[in-house]
């Protein structure tokens, strides 16, 4: 009597759980649909004003379309290209803005890099980034740090001073430092096959 006592018990509990789960999931789910468009276009926001910020001089910024090499690479060291953007004024092409994935060291960095005409970086913005607070994390917050890549050649060779670069690292922070400069070089390689 006590063992199918027991089992009842582990049968009930089980179903309960199982309700609680279910619940949980549709709650997410409808959470989930409810803010997703909110979320896509804060994203959209906060690339558009890292554009307007990086090439000021634009007057349009319009979309341009790239290979697979780019947007889904078979290296799966290379970062992914999520938008090629041209930036004209007074309809001539002043330069690119590249939104660009390379990863980091808490996982993939969101970053934007503008490429000029005249074959310089016009800057970097990081958009969106799990890094670690206080130290790789300064890759977005600290604004010292970032504006070293404008007017760096942009030959996507750009190296960290450790590893015979011109580009120094956040302190604490190399694999960040080099995920970031990764990712200009990628825009910058990008850029230069459009032609």
């Amino acid at each position: 009597m006590d063992s199918s006592k027991k089992e009842g018990g582990i049968v009930q509990l089980v179903v309960v759980l199982g309700l609680i789960t279910f619940v949980c999931a549709l709650l997410l789910g409808f959470i989930n649909a409810v803010t997703a468009d909110k979320i896509a276009q804060n994203n959209e926001n906060t690339r558009n004003e890292a554009m307007a910020a990086i090439m000021q001089d634009a007057e349009t910024l319009e979309a341009v379309e790239v290979g697979e090499e780019w947007t889904a690479p078979e290296d799966k060291g290379q970062p992914t290209i999520s938008g090629v953007y041209e930036a004209q004024a007074g309809g001539e092409t002043i330069g690119y803005c590249v939104e660009v994935n390379p990863s980091g060291f808490g996982g993939t960095l969101t970053m934007i890099v503008g490429i000029n005409t005249d074959g310089t970086v016009a800057g970097a913005q990081v958009t969106a980034h799990g890094e670690t607070p206080g130290l790789g994390a300064k890759a977005q917050t600290d604004p010292n740090w970032i504006t070293q890549f404008a007017g760096q050649p942009a030959y996507g060779s750009l190296a960290v001073s450790k590893d015979g670069g011109t580009i120094e690292a956040i302190t604490g922070s190399t694999i960040t430092s080099r995920a970031v400069t990764l990712g200009v070089n990628t825009a910058a390689n990008c850029v230069a096959s459009l032609g």
